[in-house]
């Protein structure tokens, strides 16, 4: 049984038996005289021993390496739905932007119609008449009904003219006023779709500052918890030591 299902590096009974067996010769060699093989044994204890050593700290940073892979993978997956999530949300405030954008424009071109509309039924149909036609057309009418009907004639031709005149100016001054009206409505407007821009663009800033946020957050939480466990590592590390220096001591 290994360290991942036992929680303890466990040592090789059978070779710690066999270093006992080696250990047992060794004396006896020495009290017979025999140093060489003596030594020998010796040897070979020393290289059983080191080779146990080195299999537990083999063991242990195996199953160091595959905690901090464990970690590592499992921060990944959350990285993934982490980002996945915030794709998300991303998403969902642009398509609620977008669909403020559609609204506004569609109130815009609702506003802009209307007002064409009302500018057309409102257009004056008739000049605003100056006292000079005015009063041509009272000489008119005493002309006829004094039978001077050439002259009546004559001035109506030169008011009907006037009469033209004056509409055409009329329509011109209504047009120029439309135009003006026209700008500040369509100025208006764009003001109104600019603070909405700089609304969203504000919201999707603190949206990437909150997002930024709990990365950092996330990522000083996994840095924490790989240094946690690296301290516990090297307190494991520290056991296997104490471990091999008990072998030394009493083998």
């Amino acid at each position: 049984m290994g360290y991942m299902e036992s929680g303890k590096l466990q040592t090789d009974d059978a070779v710690l038996m066999y270093m006992q067996r080696l250990d047992d010769h060794r004396k006896m060699c020495e009290l017979t005289g025999r140093y060489a093989e003596a030594g020998a044994a010796a040897s070979r204890i020393q290289e059983l021993k080191t080779a146990q050593a080195q299999r537990l700290r083999g063991e242990l940073a195996t199953v160091q390496a595959s905690e901090l892979s464990q970690l590592q993978d499992k921060f990944q997956q959350e990285t993934k739905a982490f980002d996945a999530e915030w794709r998300d949300r991303v998403a969902a405030y642009e398509a609620g932007v977008a669909a403020q954008l559609t609204a506004l424009k569609a109130a815009h071109d609702a506003q802009t119609a209307d007002f064409l509309l009302q500018c057309e039924l409102n257009r004056p149909a008739k000049p605003h008449h100056s006292a000079e036609y005015l009063n041509n057309r009272k000489i008119e009418e005493r002309l006829v009904k004094q039978g001077q009907y050439r002259k009546a004639h004559e001035l109506k031709v030169a008011a009907d003219a006037m009469y033209h005149t004056e509409l055409a100016s009329t329509h011109a001054s209504w047009d120029s006023e439309v135009e003006i009206k026209k700008t500040k409505l369509a100025t208006k407007q764009q003001s109104e779709l600019e603070a909405l821009l700089q609304r969203a663009a504000r919201g999707r800033d603190e949206l990437e500052l909150r997002r930024l946020d709990e990365a950092e957050k996330r990522g000083n939480r996994f840095r924490c918890v790989v240094q946690v466990r690296s301290d516990l590592q090297c307190i494991r590390t520290v056991g296997v030591c104490m471990q091999q220096l008990h072998w030394w001591v009493h083998s």
